[in-house]
């Protein structure tokens, strides 16, 4: 069977790289590798394929931004059809060639028909807010639906122990006008607790630091349980329960975060010193 690498470099168009039968590829921003991107968070030599005929081992030998394999920072993964690869600024997937044609779904320029309220939703969301924060454990679709559309995202979850569970965590993703991903989001998971957004002037690594201390709660009782934040529905009692020290711990530098309420058509907005209902429909 053939493979591809689909590479979706920061600047310019996608294209493919088909992978030999045997043999090792090196992948970097500059000669000697084997496939050159012009990407600056790239190291020279960053990941490496070790291809066999069904086996696609990825090795990244001490890149300084690291690799990450569907939102997990690895140093080894055997590589499985539709995996999407992070490297850099560069979005990579590995997808087999079936009767002559690479096997991935794409997200179209955009998700169909949808109601007034969520086209206005959609707008109010790709102003407002730069960050997702997205539930693996509500439906194998959240993943899929991130690798779909080459946003760049990370699991909330650290360590290589952890790579089993993190399809099952929380990932956040970077949203930006104009991506298909909000447009998804909205037409196939409002409502369904998929998670939040927000707004932040902070950068997706400092954010990202922030919102993994919150990942675990103490029960007050000296056991630690895990706290599903970007559960919608866990957001709307916890926020206004806060104490203002803990609002203050909780929000740190995010400005606000936009949760879907009960019914669909209203949307809560939260923020240090505020809490707002709109309602979509007009």
């Amino acid at each position: 069977m053939e493979f591809v690498l689909e590479v979706r470099p920061p600047e310019g168009a996608m294209y493919y790289v088909a992978l030999p039968q045997s043999g090792i590829l090196t992948v970097g921003r500059e000669a000697p590798a084997d496939i050159v991107i012009r990407d600056r968070f790239l190291s020279r030599s960053h990941f490496q394929l070790q291809c066999a005929e069904m086996l696609h081992i990825l090795t990244d030998p001490g890149s300084s931004n690291g690799t990450y394999v569907n939102g997990m920072k690895l140093r080894q993964s055997v590589l499985r059809p539709r995996d999407a690869i992070y490297a850099g600024r560069t979005v990579f997937r590995f997808a087999p060639v079936i009767d002559g044609k690479v096997a991935l779904d794409t997200l179209p320029e955009s998700p169909g028909e949808l109601l007034p309220w969520k086209r206005n939703l959609i707008t109010v969301l790709e102003t407002a807010c730069n960050f997702a924060v997205l539930d693996g454990a509500i439906s194998p679709a959240v993943r899929d639906l991130l690798n779909q559309a080459g946003v760049f995202y990370q699991s909330l979850y650290e360590g290589e122990q952890s790579a089993d569970v993190a399809a099952f965590g929380p990932f956040l993703a970077e949203v930006q006008k104009g991506s298909p991903l909000i447009p998804f989001l909205i037409k196939v998971g409002w409502g369904k607790s998929w998670g939040v957004f927000l707004n932040t002037q902070m950068g997706f690594i400092d954010t990202r630091k922030h919102l993994r201390r919150f990942l675990m709660a103490d029960t007050g009782q000296g056991q630690k349980v895990i706290f599903r934040f970007y559960d919608p529905r866990v957001m709307r009692v916890f926020i206004p329960t806060c104490s203002a020290e803990q609002r203050r711990e909780f929000f740190g530098q995010i400005e606000h975060f936009y949760v879907e309420s009960d019914p669909d058509t209203t949307m809560a907005r939260y923020s240090l010193g505020t809490e707002e209902l709109y309602q979509l429909t007009t």
